[in-house]
């Protein structure tokens, strides 16, 4: 049973009994947003994204009242230094508050319809600003599939309840390689290695070559869902390469020089547009 098809087939088989199952169905729009850029969140309902946007206020209302904690992030975002000890406390209340509010899913939606006068406490900036744990955005999706595994073993349902365990380590390992291709995403970051700021020779030649290898990795493995996409300096995936080139959203980007690919976690990052065909530009 695949990843991306086990909420949606345990809440059929769970309704076929009579079981209320909304809670899973909301956890799989949640699951589509963590796997997917915000540019394809515009497949979320009107109500799902006011839904978001409601959460996120309440996140943001929360943050507000910790003054501690505001005060530590207004100095971070001002140049100031935020001690050791600071940052690991900043960031282990705002994974108390992600477990219980999708970040996920708030974070894509308010990049389509933002929330006035939350820029600075976006999940993105916080995350910039070193304060926003590593895990924010599976924080509460885990914690909720926890919680209805344990639910369905209560009642019974042991084999839709292992079924949602098997996604939760999916997830988590899914998440461990998104953390490891994060390190190295950016085009000319990732193969500047004399760190000069410009393309040289034999980095375009070493590009040239990995590029080459990913055309033929992904002749091959089309359709395996191990393929990562950085937008921004953000990683969403593990994806299909199909899903990244036959979906609308993502053809009107094909040509941003932003979006970047890798297999695996193990590759090199690669232009998308270069990866299709497009002939390389060194810029």
């Amino acid at each position: 049973m695949t990843v991306d098809h086990t909420l949606d087939d345990v809440a059929k088989r769970l309704s076929a009994r009579g079981v209320e199952t909304r809670a899973l169905h909301e956890l799989q729009l949640e699951l589509e947003a963590l796997e997917r850029p915000p540019s394809l969140i515009t497949r979320m309902t009107s109500s799902a994204k006011a839904t978001a946007s409601l959460h996120w206020r309440n996140f943001v209302g929360e943050l507000n009242e910790s003054k501690e904690a505001m005060g530590i992030i207004i100095a971070r975002a001002q140049g100031g230094e935020v001690s050791a000890a600071e940052r690991d406390k900043v960031r282990a209340q705002l994974l108390d508050m992600v477990k219980v509010f999708p970040a996920g899913l708030i974070a894509a939606a308010n990049s389509a319809f933002p929330v006035p006068g939350t820029g600075l406490f976006t999940p993105w900036i916080l995350q910039r600003l070193g304060l926003m744990p590593s895990r924010w955005r599976e924080a509460h999706l885990l914690d909720q599939l926890h919680k209805r595994r344990l639910e369905l073993e209560e009642q019974g349902f042991y084999s839709e309840a292992a079924a949602l365990e098997e996604l939760e380590h999916r997830l988590e390992a899914e998440a461990e390689e998104r953390e490891a291709a994060a390190s190295s995403a950016g085009l000319l970051t990732h193969w500047d290695s004399n760190r000069n700021g410009r393309w040289d020779d034999d980095e375009k030649q070493a590009y040239l070559t990995e590029l080459e290898r990913m055309r033929g990795i992904a002749k091959r493995r089309f359709e395996r869902k191990h393929w990562f996409l950085d937008t921004d300096g953000e990683i969403f995936g593990a994806l299909r390469l199909s899903e990244l080139v036959e979906d609308p959203e993502c053809k009107m980007h094909l040509e941003d020089e932003e979006l970047l690919v890798c297999f695996d976690g193990k590759t090199g990052w690669v232009a998308l547009p270069d990866l299709m065909g497009r002939e390389p530009r060194f810029q």
